[in-house]
């Protein structure tokens, strides 16, 4: 999920595509069990473009390459990842959004939890790359005018 508005969706003829902007991806570890306590968060810079039906991209984390497609890089769910150096850097996500996202009613998408987790993620996370957002009116006017993603 795109966190910011810094980036903007374009067509190559009839493919669409989305520049690299600050992403949320969520993943949990393949040798975990699943549920709130494997259920973690990073934000990179993603580029989206269309593959058939899908959006789809990469993105590098701890010299690593995730496959992403859709929303929170799973189309909904999280990614599943069997890299520690991947696993250590996203961050646990509160048992809160947790409970939202799996209550949240996505069906390969976001669900109803999109609003909270994307302020959460603003919130949460670092960038180098300063930005303002395009839409000063998207948090409701409790967003400072800058971030630092």
């Amino acid at each position: 999920m795109y966190i910011t508005h810094e980036g903007h969706t374009y067509y190559a003829g009839s493919e669409q595509r989305h520049t690299k902007a600050p992403f949320l991806i969520i993943v949990q570890h393949k040798n975990k069990p699943l549920g709130p306590d494997n259920f973690r968060a990073l934000v990179r810079k993603v580029a989206l473009r269309q593959f058939g039906h899908w959006m789809m991209g990469n993105a590098k984390v701890k010299g690593h390459s995730i496959t992403l497609s859709g929303s929170y890089g799973g189309d909904g769910l999280p990614v599943t990842i069997g890299h520690d150096e991947i696993y250590d850097a996203a961050i646990p996500i509160p048992r809160e959004l947790y409970d939202k996202w799996s209550n949240g009613k996505g069906w390969n998408s976001c669900g109803n939890e999109a609003h909270d987790m994307r302020e959460w993620a603003v919130k949460t996370f670092l960038v180098k790359k300063e930005f303002t957002f395009k839409d000063p009116e998207f948090y409701q006017g409790k967003q400072p005018d800058k971030y630092f993603i």
